[in-house]
């Protein structure tokens, strides 16, 4: 099961989650590669798509965290 839910732009860290963000002109959807939060508030995003984004403080995306994948258990060979 796949979790959405809505973050501030400042709390982006990488990882494997999907990143939506909603533009004027276009959406995109892609995984964050680096964040980094300047002195001044502003908060810089490269994606993975290749976007670079700049974010003002109180900016909010939408985030999707990708299922949990199942744990596999290690098999015992029986001789």
């Amino acid at each position: 099961m796949t979790s959405h839910r809505i973050i501030p732009a400042a709390e982006l860290r990488p990882g494997p989650a999907t990143i939506i963000v909603a533009l004027p002109g276009r959406t995109i959807r892609s995984r964050v590669l680096i964040a980094s939060a300047e002195p001044h508030g502003v908060v810089k995003v490269a994606f993975e798509s290749g976007d670079v984004l700049a974010f003002s403080p109180r900016s909010v995306v939408g985030c999707i965290d990708p299922a949990p994948r199942p744990r596999r258990t290690r098999r015992t060979r029986v001789a």
